[in-house]
């Protein structure tokens, strides 16, 4: 499939997500026999992107990836599966943080506040009565035709982390959520009839209920106050403040600038230009304009530190000639990507890289 095939993801096309999500796709064909081209095909991307640490790629292309997964495996089962093989770890610095909260719903707090940090695409709002603590998972965008599969390995990736929270080495015998999943109490809920392929993994996962009102996570309440045995308050404050600079960073906080520079992904060797930015916020130029000028920035500014960014991390994590990353971030000409990048480092790209392999 390409793309244009399915013009509900295009509406993904100016949402990002974390690298690391679409990589453990990949890999997880990769290690059942498919080819890493195949499950790439017509994303636009290579596995070399995918393995740069931190990168960000747009959710329409991570949805190519997962209408590739489908493909090819010819079912979605492995939604399950793939779910059951998350880890704390493949969450990076919030899964970090995540292990030194001091108890599953300071977790659960800390989950929702940065979760659009990695994957977009949900909202997770809670309720909450004298027995059971429910995380409503709501679609933050449409997610049609993956819809299904997005939301079921999402409902059981998060079970799987709040699971690890207080079994971080694999002991059963030392969970105070009991010895098996249905002891646990927590329950999975989901909108939709129960799939042929359920049965299969019954056994490896807590309750579910199908044809629900809503796609939940159910937990007992009195598991919620139980202190986690990884709880470091100095290690949490400083994943919070780390994962507070994210947000700003990717545009997810209050200010318009950090809105804009979470736009400008450069496609085709094109970053979006003012009049595009002002059409995909809905405002015209002058609006645009006079908001940022209000936060005293300018959108030339905003492109020149996201170009610098975008460059800085291709020379510090990738063996790209400089005149290939000229190309990926907008230059068609070395000379002029050169002399921009030393006015805005003070390095000329080979000497930046130099500088960092010494550093």
């Amino acid at each position: 499939m390409e793309l244009k095939d399915y013009p509900q993801l295009r509406l993904l096309e100016q949402t990002t997500v974390a690298q690391a999500y679409p990589l453990f796709f990949v890999n997880y064909a990769v290690q059942r026999g498919f080819l890493a081209e195949d499950v790439l095909e017509h994303s636009g991307l290579t596995l070399a992107q995918l393995q740069v640490p931190h990168a960000r790629i747009a959710a329409a292309q991570h949805g190519v990836i997962v209408m590739n997964l489908l493909a090819l495996f010819q079912s979605e089962h492995i939604a399950i599966d793939m779910g059951l093989q998350s880890s704390l770890t493949k969450a990076g610095m919030i899964g970090f943080g995540l292990m030194s909260c001091a108890s599953l719903r300071e977790a659960v707090e800390l989950g929702i506040r940065f979760l659009p940090t990695k994957v977009p695409f949900y909202t997770i709002d809670t309720t909450e009565d004298e027995r059971t603590f429910v995380c409503h998972i709501r679609e933050a965008m449409s997610l049609e035709p993956v819809r299904k599969f997005a939301i079921e390995n999402f409902v059981i990736e998060v079970w799987r982390l709040f699971e690890s929270l207080f079994n971080p080495v694999g002991n059963t015998a030392g969970n105070p959520l009991g010895n098996s999943n249905e002891a646990s109490g927590i329950e999975l809920w989901f909108d939709w009839p129960e799939p042929a392929y359920y049965a299969s993994y019954a056994s490896s996962l807590p309750k579910c209920r199908f044809n629900a009102a809503g796609n939940q996570i159910r937990i007992p309440v009195k598991w919620l106050d139980l202190p986690l045995p990884t709880a470091n308050a100095t290690t949490a404050q400083m994943v919070i403040q780390q994962c507070e600079q994210e947000l700003i960073a990717l545009g997810l906080g209050d200010n318009l600038s950090g809105r804009v520079k979470n736009l400008l992904i450069c496609r085709d060797g094109r970053y979006p230009q003012l009049e595009d930015m002002a059409e995909t916020l809905h405002m015209s130029v002058r609006t645009l304009k006079r908001k940022l000028q209000t936060e005293g920035r300018s959108f030339t500014d905003l492109l020149g530190e996201v170009i610098q960014r975008d460059a800085c991390l291709l020379l510090e994590t990738t063996r790209l000639t400089v005149d290939e990353i000229a190309q990926r971030v907008g230059y068609q000409d070395r000379a002029n990507f050169t002399r921009a990048f030393k006015k805005l480092t003070g390095k000329t790209p080979s000497e930046y890289r130099d500088w960092v392999v010494l550093r």
